[in-house]
């Protein structure tokens, strides 16, 4: 009940960009885009995590870093059970989405971003 019902990750179906209304995650509009258009052009399936804005969360060091060094930031990851535990749960399938997620991203960054 603490998730947006439509905004729950799957294992195996793509990197995870997380988002929050109170600003929990670093996500904003543009470092999305940015991000999405390099997926789209490498075909990497995205999904969205966002927790219902009622109800608290913790944070990444995402928006720290944004912050204290200027950098625009978005957060992503894969999906997994059990985080923190001893036996984190993880799908195959997502690591190679991000790898090839994160090696278009810095190939593309430059050129998406001129025009973002």
């Amino acid at each position: 009940e603490k998730y947006e019902e439509n905004h729950r990750p799957q294992m195996h179906k793509g990197v995870v960009v997380k988002i929050n209304a109170n600003q929990r995650y670093a996500t904003t509009a543009a470092t999305s885009l940015i991000l999405r258009e390099a997926a789209k052009k490498y075909k990497v399936p995205l999904q969205e995590f966002c927790v219902r804005a009622d109800s608290p969360c913790g944070s990444t060091i995402g928006p720290m870093i944004s912050a204290n060094l200027g950098l625009r930031t978005v957060d992503v990851g894969n999906p997994q059970l059990s985080m923190h535990s001893i036996r984190e749960t993880a799908g195959t399938d997502d690591v190679a989405h991000a790898i090839k997620l994160f090696q278009g991203f810095f190939e593309e960054f430059p050129k998406i971003d001129s025009y973002v």
